[in-house]
């Protein structure tokens, strides 16, 4: 047969080959796949702390939200209760202004009362004088003239004229 020698298998070509191969994934694995291998594992990590982060800002921030929420609704709760008592207080300062108005009113009445009723004494008292300074003017003037009917009338008569311009 002819030259195969293209085609023939060569042992000592094989184990070198596979010499080579070996220490190429020898050389691979120390300088390329550890390297990697640690890349990957340092970029999985840095993965998994921003995850981490990132829920235990998500559980913060949903428990602040919990909490300023339950604040709201103590702070409405006590705006409530301000406004309550403040309505309270203001109903019981109108009812003591009321009160102190109508006190006033009927203390004010009264003094007008007393007023009124000191100011009548009065007017009675200065008419009983006026009717008493007539009478006595009166009985003078009867005692100095003689009593005639007619005379006794018309000083009668004047008396009530007097009277009515006193």
């Amino acid at each position: 047969m002819g030259n195969l020698d293209f085609i023939s298998i060569d042992f000592w070509h094989i184990l070198i080959a596979m010499m080579n191969l070996i220490i190429l994934a020898f050389i691979l694995k120390k300088f390329l796949f550890k390297p990697v291998n640690d890349i990957l594992r340092k970029r999985q990590e840095e993965v998994d702390k921003i995850y981490t982060d990132a829920d235990q800002a998500l559980k913060k921030a949903e428990a602040d939200r919990a909490f300023y929420e339950d604040k709201m609704k103590n702070a409405e709760k006590e705006a409530d209760n301000l406004i309550k008592a403040a309505s309270v207080r203001a109903g019981e300062r109108s009812d003591e202004i009321i009160n102190n108005a109508r006190q006033e009113a009927v203390h004010m009445i009264s003094r007008a009362e007393d007023d009124i009723a000191l100011k009548r004494k009065k007017a009675v008292d200065g008419m009983k004088d006026d009717i008493s300074d007539m009478v006595i003017d009166l009985a003078g003037k009867v005692v100095d003239k003689e009593i005639d009917q007619e005379i006794h009338e018309n000083l009668i008569e004047e008396a009530i004229e007097n009277l009515g311009e006193k």
